[in-house]
């Protein structure tokens, strides 16, 4: 049995009218989706272009320095690696 894990968008409709869309761990038998995990999404947002420009911003964060923070979350100071 091919059994793995890998990242989905998962649509939710909330039925308040509000629809979630969410980056999600996806679990696979078989190469079919099985089951899911909501608790630990990866991202959230209202749309999936929303999603698309979340994951923009946040590749650009690995093009910038590391920023480490400081005693009780005081200050961010910048990391050379």
């Amino acid at each position: 049995m091919d059994r793995y894990w890998n990242y989905r968008v998962l649509k939710k409709d909330c039925k308040n009218g509000l629809v979630s869309y969410d980056v999600c761990e996806v679990y696979y038998e078989n190469g079919i989706p099985d089951s899911w995990i909501w608790g630990k999404n990866v991202l959230s947002g209202d749309s999936k272009e929303h999603l698309e420009e979340k994951i923009q911003s946040i590749l650009m964060a690995f093009k910038k320095p590391i920023l480490e923070i400081i005693g009780d979350d005081e200050d961010l100071v910048e990391v050379k690696e």
